[in-house]
């Protein structure tokens, strides 16, 4: 006999599969026994980013914290190493102040507000309000106003209304609140301090350069970092 005719009996030795009209044959297994195909993976770090992002975000922090430093020492240099000092009381014509300029240069009149540090609309309208003229020792005089800076500067409570330059010498300045719209005279504060500083003010005077440089040189660096750390899976 060349087959089995009896359906409900299974010969011995008959395995599933055998022969003609056997089911569909199982897929063949794949790298590390995986019948579907799929490969092993490992993941791979990429130490050049790690390392370029540490060092990114060490130099960043310490950029930072170097230039939040400069920013408390720029302010306190504003107040401590003032040649004049006086106050502007709305309603009231400014009082000459006098100093000797040992030096020529560049000298800058600051507002010094009380209380907390905010750029409030009261101290900006005090700024754009307030009017100086500074009466040089060779008989010439400038007069400027916060509202027309060309580089204006807020480091702490320290506001910068203008500077001026003038050869060595007796200098004579006076500052006073402009006469302004009815809007701005009822939003300005009543009264505020000024002091005369040497230097001219500078978008990236106080260490906002450094910082803001620091922050950025942090991020990248942060990003840098756990790019490499995550890193990419690769076949084993």
């Amino acid at each position: 006999m060349s087959g089995w005719s009896n359906a409900d009996v299974t010969p011995v030795g008959w395995q599933p599969g055998a022969g003609a009209g056997s089911g569909p044959a199982s897929p063949p297994a794949g790298a590390g026994g995986d019948p579907f195909g799929s490969r092993p993976t490992r993941r791979r770090r990429g130490w050049i980013r790690i390392v370029a992002g540490a060092v990114l975000l060490v130099a960043g922090i310490a950029a930072a914290v170097a230039g939040i430093l400069s920013a408390v020492a720029e302010r306190d240099r504003i107040e401590t190493e003032a040649v004049a000092r006086g106050v502007i009381r709305d309603g009231e014509p400014g009082t000459p102040l006098t100093f000797r300029a040992r030096e020529g240069g560049e000298y800058t009149v600051y507002l010094i507000f009380a209380g907390k540090v905010g750029n409030t609309t009261r101290e900006e309208r005090a700024v754009r309000d307030t009017a100086c003229t500074a009466a040089r020792p060779d008989g010439t005089q400038t007069d400027f106003r916060g509202s027309r800076q060309g580089v204006a500067t807020t480091i702490g409570r320290a506001s910068s209304v203008g500077h001026f330059s003038t050869p060595p010498g007796g200098v004579a300045i006076r500052c006073e609140y402009a006469q302004g719209s009815r809007r701005s005279r009822r939003l300005r504060t009543d009264a505020v301090a000024f002091v005369v500083t040497p230097g001219a003010p500078s978008f990236f005077g106080g260490g906002v350069l450094t910082i803001v440089g620091g922050v950025f040189a942090g991020l990248a660096g942060g990003f840098l970092l756990g790019w490499g750390l995550i890193g990419k899976r690769v076949p084993v």
